[in-house]
């Protein structure tokens, strides 16, 4: 678990500690369970991202072949953290609010282009040389992990407990890397026919030890922006409970509004799935 998680952790865990705590018995009827009367909610929140990226990422300056454009990434995430919720008007009969949300957020994706074959000259001992066919793959991993600072606006539905929610989302990055490579993929025994380390150094590029795959790019995205900000809309259904807290499990869809990087016209959305566990509490 790297530091700045655990750091993150610790915090949430302290605002836990240090500004609420849990009420419970305030029900209305016991027999007819309703939300308590405290407009106050907060607890914790787990989920599951459905990452797409949007890109027209050509970063691939290697002129020995062609450069690749990768368009559109994907990749499962995960998040976790705190909600905040406070109703709007009677705490009983109350059908909106304003839902606040802490969370560690991961983004990442997979880029892939499939290379056209090329032909390679295959050198044999004692024999002439021959001329073959490689397939090839372009691929770029991303790793995008951030700290959410969130709001919705909730409105319950037709007198039930099911309600739209939306309002804006702003990430700050934590981490935003890539890994660039260009593989060869058939026949097996092909390898790079490698340019020199000075060369490799000017371009920036480096070969992995089977000498089969060209590292393009690593590290930090360049150019990127540690601040995105989106919008963030969706549903969600509450489940009352007996002892004083509901259970919200919800759907939205995170549209990203900035880019990730203004160079390649690159934009991060999510669908996320999460639950919400609220606890009735007070402000000390």
């Amino acid at each position: 678990m790297s530091n700045s998680l655990q750091k993150f952790i610790l915090t949430t865990l302290t605002l836990a500690m240090a500004f609420t705590v849990p009420s419970f018995g305030q029900l209305d009827d016991p027999l007819a369970p309703t939300k308590a009367a405290i407009p106050f909610y907060f607890g914790p929140v787990v989920g599951y991202n459905r990452v797409l990226h949007s890109a027209d990422l050509n970063t691939f300056n290697y002129e020995a072949v062609p450069c690749p454009i990768f368009q559109n990434g994907s990749a499962n995430g995960y998040f976790f953290g705190l909600s905040f919720e406070y109703l709007l008007g009677s705490a009983k009969d109350s059908k909106s609010s304003i839902i606040a949300r802490v969370l560690y957020n991961s983004m990442p994706a997979n880029f892939e282009v499939e290379g056209d074959e090329y032909p390679s000259v295959a050198k044999r001992v004692d024999q002439p040389d021959t001329t073959i066919l490689s397939s090839t793959e372009h691929k770029n991993e991303v790793v995008y992990n951030m700290i959410t600072a969130e709001a919705q606006y909730k409105l319950n539905l037709f007198n039930t407990e099911f309600g739209i929610i939306v309002g804006p989302t702003f990430d700050f990055a934590m981490t935003k890397d890539q890994n660039q490579t260009y593989s060869l993929l058939t026949p097996k025994e092909v390898k790079f026919n490698q340019v020199s380390a000075e060369e490799q150094a000017a371009q920036g590029i480096r070969y992995s030890a089977d000498g089969s795959t060209l590292i393009v790019k690593e590290g930090e995205i360049p150019n990127s922006s540690a601040l995105r900000v989106g919008i963030k809309f969706g549903v969600q259904y509450e489940i009352i409970l007996n002892n004083g807290f509901y259970i919200v499990p919800n759907f939205n869809y995170n549209f990203g509004v900035t880019n990730l990087s203004a160079d390649d016209d690159w934009r991060v959305s999510a669908l996320q799935l999460g639950i919400d566990i609220r606890f009735p509490s007070t402000i000390f």
